[in-house]
């Protein structure tokens, strides 16, 4: 009796023994985790080949340079004008602005339909009105605006009016920069409220410079840069 009760304990503890080894085993046998699988992107249909590319670049010049050089050379024939082919800016900057207009914009309860890029040209002197200095003048340039539709589905460029209660309101501009209109005004609609049809106060948009955000990217590097300035 005692053999056989010695012989039960032993597999008992036999038993433990290996159901313990075994529990380990499957401890020690994680399910693989599977990587998701990223989607490729497709191109954007705007894509074109570099040889589309450089027909058009070659057509600047052919077309533009020349009528940009003359007409600078003959207002300072002393000094060689340099005519700008390309800008550039960072990808970090790229990617910041992009963060920026979307934070500003959602503050304002709107949703930025496109981008904008508008040909430009520094003026002819030192500053602009605020102080700022003009390192290239006279040199071409661009800078990037974002826009958004009105209830019309019309699209316009727009800046930040930040109002006394710290609300942050929409300014429409015409396509040459200009606020719109008192009268013709549309107040964006709110996200919460694009059923209900309103408008914006009769009163004049303030100044570009007071309590507005302005989400106009400039200061690109141009290529190349004036290599004589007056």
């Amino acid at each position: 009796m005692k053999n056989l009760k010695r012989t039960y304990v032993n597999l008992c503890a036999g038993a433990l023994i290996v159901f313990g080894f075994t529990s380990c085993e499957q401890k020690k046998e994680k399910t693989p985790v599977t990587e998701p699988v990223t989607a490729e992107i497709t191109a954007p249909k705007q894509i074109v080949s570099v040889a589309q590319a450089k027909t058009m670049y070659d057509a600047y010049g052919e077309r533009r340079v020349g009528l940009i050089e003359k007409y600078e050379n003959e207002l300072a024939p002393e000094n060689k004008f340099d005519v700008a082919r390309f800008g550039y800016y960072d990808y970090n900057t790229i990617k910041e602005y992009m963060n920026y207009i979307e934070q500003e914009a959602k503050k304002a309860n709107v949703e930025i339909s496109s981008l904008r890029f508008y040909f430009s040209n520094y003026p002819d002197k030192k500053t602009f009105e605020d102080g700022r200095e003009i390192k290239h003048p006279k040199q071409n340039s661009f800078f990037i605006i974002p826009a958004v539709k009105d209830k019309n589905d019309r699209e316009y460029g727009f800046y930040i009016r930040e109002e006394d209660d710290g609300k942050n309101v929409p300014v429409l501009l015409t396509d040459n920069l200009e606020p719109k209109k008192d009268g013709e005004m549309d107040r964006m609609q709110s996200q919460e409220s694009k059923s209900e049809a309103s408008f914006i106060p009769t009163t004049p948009p303030a100044p570009f410079y007071a309590k507005n955000k302005s989400l106009v990217l400039n200061e690109a590097n141009m290529v190349p840069p004036p290599y004589h300035e007056d």
